[in-house]
């Protein structure tokens, strides 16, 4: 692979390798510009202070899109074998088998799932070691069309319940 093919990017004490960091993932759109895959790694990069205590020690399903947002899209529950030994795995049991879950607990891994065009990860509710014992809840207010305000009401209200519930939201 020539050099202008892959940019190595330091995270923590490793290295990590993003091949084609060029490829653009989100194309321009109206006023916003376009996004390539060195651009999420950068974004990844700048959030993974924020986001790790979010995503560690938790299984991940990851939503990639490896030729943009416009391309075709699958969702990754298995690690593939060739993703480095580093990154963290978990097998779970399922239906007739078990997963080998990515585990996401560090800076180095983040930055090589962007560099995989995982632009959504899923994270499960429940930790690796416990997974049967989910710690997080999840409420899903989506709008109908175009109703943010109905969204906002609903999203206030739940957070003045959660309160009197003394349960933490955030």
């Amino acid at each position: 692979m020539s050099p202008a093919a892959a940019r190595r990017v330091r995270a923590g004490r490793g290295t990590v390798e993003v091949h084609r960091p060029d490829k653009v993932l989100f194309p321009a759109k109206k006023a916003a510009g376009q996004v390539t895959k060195g651009d999420l790694v950068d974004y990844y990069r700048a959030v993974a202070p924020c986001l790790l205590p979010h995503l560690r020690g938790r299984p991940l399903m990851l939503e990639r899109h490896p030729d943009g947002i416009d391309g075709p899209v699958f969702m990754q529950k298995n690690t593939p074998a060739h993703y480095p030994d580093r990154i963290t795995r978990v097998e779970l049991p399922k239906e007739g088998g078990t997963v080998r879950h990515t585990v996401c607990d560090d800076t180095a891994t983040l930055l090589h799932l962007a560099g995989q065009a995982a632009l959504t990860l899923h994270r499960w509710l429940s930790r690796a070691d416990r997974p049967h014992h989910p710690d997080r809840m999840v409420f899903d207010l989506d709008p109908g069309v175009d109703d943010f305000g109905t969204v906002r009401e609903a999203a206030v209200l739940l957070g003045e319940l959660l309160d009197l519930l003394r349960l933490p939201s955030g």
